[in-house]
C-alpha cells in the first residue's frame, strides 16, 4: 500500500488509497459543510450538517486506522484481507459523500474516485469468474 499519493496519479484500487487521500477529502467536506453547520441551533440545515459530520468522522478514523494497520509489518494474512475489506467499503461512502461536489474547482477528479476492486488480482479474478459463469461466452465488462 502506497504512504503517499503520487502527485496527479489517478486512483484506481483500493490499494491506492492513501493517508494524504483521506486528509484531503476529509479537509475538503469540511469545508464544504462549515457555514451549515453554524446555521441556526436545532434548523434541520444544522442538524444535516450535524449528520455529515458524524458519519464524515466516522469513516476518516475506519480508513485512518485500518491504513496504519495495513501498513504495519505484524499483520497475518487474514486480518489483512478484512482490513482491506474495511479500508474499501469506508473509501468508497466517503467518496459518496464527496461525490455530489465532483464539479466544484477544488475537487480532485483523478484520486477521489469510486473504487471497484482492491488490487488488479482482484480485478482479474473477477473477471474470469464471470467469464466461466457466462460459461466463456465473453461476457464484456
Amino acid at each position: 500500500m502506497n504512504s503517499t499519493a503520487n502527485e496527479g496519479s489517478q486512483l484506481t484500487y483500493g490499494e491506492d488509497i492513501t493517508l494524504e487521500d483521506v486528509a484531503k477529502i476529509d479537509a475538503f467536506l469540511s469545508e464544504r459543510t462549515f457555514q451549515s453547520e453554524r446555521a441556526e441551533r436545532g434548523s434541520g440545515e444544522r442538524q444535516v450538517a450535524r449528520s455529515l459530520r458524524a458519519v464524515r468522522s466516522h469513516l476518516v478514523s475506519e480508513m485512518e486506522r485500518g491504513l496504519e494497520f495495513a501498513n504495519s509489518s505484524n499483520v497475518s494474512s487474514d486480518l489483512l484481507e478484512g482490513l482491506h475489506i474495511q479500508i474499501h467499503s469506508a473509501w468508497n461512502a466517503l467518496w459518496t459523500l464527496s461525490s455530489p461536489w465532483q464539479s466544484h474547482p477544488h475537487y480532485d477528479i483523478r484520486r477521489w474516485r469510486h473504487v471497484k476492486f482492491w488490487d488488479a488480482d482482484a480485478e482479474l479474478l473477477w473477471r474470469e469468474r464471470l467469464a466461466n459463469a457466462s460459461d466463456g461466452k465473453g461476457v464484456d465488462c
